[in-house]
Protein backbone atom coordinates (compact mmCIF):
# COMPACT_ATOMS: atom_id res chain seq x y z
CA UNK A 1 0.00 0.00 0.00
CA UNK A 2 1.15 3.59 -0.79
CA UNK A 3 1.97 5.61 1.64
CA UNK A 4 3.18 8.30 0.07
CA UNK A 5 4.73 9.81 -3.18
CA UNK A 6 7.06 12.87 -3.26
CA UNK A 7 8.66 15.04 -5.96
CA UNK A 8 10.89 17.33 -6.48
CA UNK A 9 12.37 19.83 -9.04
CA UNK A 10 15.82 21.52 -8.71
CA UNK A 11 17.83 23.72 -11.00
CA UNK A 12 21.34 22.98 -10.50
CA UNK A 13 22.42 26.14 -11.24
CA UNK A 14 20.74 27.17 -7.36
CA UNK A 15 22.70 24.23 -6.02
CA UNK A 16 26.12 25.58 -8.06
CA UNK A 17 25.11 28.74 -6.13
CA UNK A 18 25.10 27.45 -2.91
CA UNK A 19 28.25 25.24 -3.06
CA UNK A 20 29.95 28.55 -4.41
CA UNK A 21 28.49 30.19 -1.37
CA UNK A 22 28.95 27.96 1.30
CA UNK A 23 31.26 25.59 -0.34
CA UNK A 24 32.32 23.15 2.55
CA UNK A 25 29.87 23.67 5.18
CA UNK A 26 26.94 23.53 2.56
CA UNK A 27 28.56 20.08 1.83
CA UNK A 28 29.05 18.90 5.34
CA UNK A 29 25.65 19.92 6.67
CA UNK A 30 23.31 18.65 3.40
CA UNK A 31 25.22 15.23 2.53
CA UNK A 32 26.73 12.58 3.97
CA UNK A 33 30.55 11.47 3.77
CA UNK A 34 29.31 8.70 1.18
CA UNK A 35 27.45 10.94 -0.36
CA UNK A 36 29.96 13.55 -1.06
CA UNK A 37 32.46 11.19 -1.53
CA UNK A 38 30.48 9.86 -4.60
CA UNK A 39 29.15 13.11 -6.05
CA UNK A 40 33.25 14.27 -6.06
CA UNK A 41 34.26 11.18 -7.68
CA UNK A 42 32.31 12.68 -10.97
CA UNK A 43 33.20 14.50 -13.54
CA UNK A 44 30.42 17.27 -13.12
CA UNK A 45 29.81 16.68 -9.35
CA UNK A 46 27.20 19.28 -9.65
CA UNK A 47 24.41 17.69 -11.28
CA UNK A 48 24.97 15.05 -8.58
CA UNK A 49 24.68 17.20 -5.70
CA UNK A 50 21.30 18.61 -7.06
CA UNK A 51 19.77 14.95 -7.71
CA UNK A 52 20.56 13.93 -4.28
CA UNK A 53 19.36 17.32 -3.09
CA UNK A 54 16.00 16.83 -4.42
CA UNK A 55 15.80 12.91 -3.44
CA UNK A 56 15.72 14.63 0.03
CA UNK A 57 13.13 17.02 -0.28
CA UNK A 58 11.32 14.13 -2.40
CA UNK A 59 11.34 11.88 0.31
CA UNK A 60 10.48 15.19 2.78
CA UNK A 61 7.09 15.18 1.00
CA UNK A 62 6.46 11.66 0.53
CA UNK A 63 6.41 11.23 4.27
CA UNK A 64 4.44 14.55 4.59
CA UNK A 65 6.06 16.22 7.61
CA UNK A 66 9.09 18.33 4.98
CA UNK A 67 12.50 18.77 7.23
CA UNK A 68 10.67 19.09 10.68
CA UNK A 69 10.07 16.93 13.60
CA UNK A 70 13.83 16.27 14.18
CA UNK A 71 14.94 15.06 10.72
CA UNK A 72 18.30 16.36 9.30
CA UNK A 73 19.29 16.39 5.83
CA UNK A 74 21.78 13.48 6.78
CA UNK A 75 19.52 10.94 7.89
CA UNK A 76 18.19 10.91 3.99
CA UNK A 77 21.18 9.22 2.26
CA UNK A 78 21.16 8.60 -1.31
CA UNK A 79 23.43 5.63 -2.10
CA UNK A 80 22.88 2.97 -5.63
CA UNK A 81 22.58 -0.54 -6.00
CA UNK A 82 25.62 -2.49 -7.27
CA UNK A 83 23.42 -1.89 -10.70
CA UNK A 84 23.60 1.73 -10.17
CA UNK A 85 19.51 1.88 -9.12
CA UNK A 86 19.26 4.70 -6.70
CA UNK A 87 18.43 3.61 -3.40
CA UNK A 88 17.57 5.71 0.08
CA UNK A 89 19.25 4.24 3.23
CA UNK A 90 17.29 6.50 6.11
CA UNK A 91 18.86 7.25 9.29
CA UNK A 92 18.41 8.75 12.75
CA UNK A 93 14.70 10.38 12.79
CA UNK A 94 13.89 9.76 9.19
CA UNK A 95 14.37 5.94 10.33
CA UNK A 96 12.56 6.10 13.19
CA UNK A 97 9.44 8.02 11.88
CA UNK A 98 9.20 5.93 8.92
CA UNK A 99 9.46 2.53 11.46
CA UNK A 100 7.01 4.19 13.69
CA UNK A 101 4.63 4.39 10.27
CA UNK A 102 4.76 0.94 9.02
CA UNK A 103 6.77 1.90 5.98
CA UNK A 104 8.31 -0.87 4.94
CA UNK A 105 9.93 -0.24 1.30
CA UNK A 106 11.31 2.92 -0.38
CA UNK A 107 11.65 3.72 -4.35
CA UNK A 108 13.97 6.41 -5.67
CA UNK A 109 14.54 7.30 -9.38
CA UNK A 110 16.32 10.33 -10.24
CA UNK A 111 17.20 12.49 -13.63
CA UNK A 112 18.39 15.31 -14.39
CA UNK A 113 17.97 17.73 -17.96
CA UNK A 114 18.47 21.23 -18.94
CA UNK A 115 19.91 22.31 -16.39
CA UNK A 116 16.93 20.55 -13.57
CA UNK A 117 17.50 17.84 -11.36
CA UNK A 118 14.20 15.65 -10.72
CA UNK A 119 13.69 12.84 -8.06
CA UNK A 120 10.65 11.12 -7.26
CA UNK A 121 9.64 9.19 -4.01
CA UNK A 122 7.16 6.34 -3.28
CA UNK A 123 7.07 4.99 0.32
CA UNK A 124 4.83 1.77 1.03
CA UNK A 125 3.50 0.34 3.68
Amino acid sequence: MVYGIGVDLVKISRIQRALETFGERFQEKVFTDRERSYCLSKARPTRYWAMRFAAKEAFSKAIGLGMRHGIRWKDIEVTSDSFGKPELVLHGRAKEICRDAGIKNSFLTLTDEDGYAVAVVILER
